[in-house]
């Protein structure tokens, strides 16, 4: 939608904000929808905050929906689709209850973070090759591995299983698992994507910075155009 009105477009990638103001309110309604019982069980109140949940989640991703391109954006969006539909069917069909290993599971996935944010800052500060994607895959694995248990709670016939009554907060559970493997998709975005910016279009599809590739000739040529 957003590439095909550009008056839009332009709104959302100068005021991101606002797509910050919408995420952070998804996060905020999100809690209160686990901790509050009456707003899961009571007709039509779930279905409107399940949707205005949704709604802020999809309006809060505009900041980076409108600053990437569509065909990585499309791609991204399917490869994404697949793999939550693989492990969930992983999650459902292996005999193993991992409902009873959910110690196991929230230590793996703290250990998984700890090693992420490692690389995460080895990237920032050192700009150490492939560190990035080493991140990634730490915390794809920590994403896939509570895909898997949601999967299994949501099934029921484990040890632990949501109520049948939670149909919209499984729903939402599964959407947070997509949306967690999804963000890192912009990463693969034009950090430099301004109109004003002329190496836009011709970035690659894994390294799409060509400032990080060749910061010297970047600053060659600006010394060369700020003489001029």
């Amino acid at each position: 939608m957003f590439y095909l009105i550009e008056n839009t477009n332009k709104y959302f990638t100068k005021n991101y904000w606002l797509g910050i103001i919408f995420f952070v309110l998804s996060l905020l309604l999100i809690l209160l929808f686990i901790f509050f019982e009456d707003l899961r069980f009571f007709t039509p109140v779930n279905w409107i905050v399940a949707i205005l949940i949704f709604e802020c989640i999809v309006v809060g991703v505009t900041s980076l929906v409108v600053r990437h391109y569509k065909y990585h954006l499309l791609m991204s969006y399917l490869v994404w689709a697949i793999v939550l539909v693989v492990f969930i069917l992983l999650g459902s069909f292996i005999p193993h209850d991992l409902t009873l290993d959910i110690v196991v599971l929230v230590v793996f996935g703290i250990i998984c973070i700890i090693g992420a944010m490692y690389f995460l800052m080895l990237h920032v500060v050192a700009n150490v090759p492939y560190s990035f994607f080493v991140y990634r895959a730490l915390v794809l694995c920590s994403i896939v591995t509570f895909i898997m248990y949601h999967a299994q709670i949501i099934n029921g016939g484990r040890f632990a299983e949501i109520r049948d009554m939670d149909y919209l907060l499984a729903a939402l559970i599964l959407f947070y698992d997509f949306l967690l493997m999804y963000l890192l998709t912009f990463q693969l975005a034009p950090k430099w994507s301004d109109d004003c910016d002329s190496n836009k279009d011709i970035t690659g599809s894994l390294v799409l910075d060509n400032h990080l590739l060749n910061p010297q000739l970047n600053i060659s040529r600006h010394e060369t155009h700020h003489f001029t």
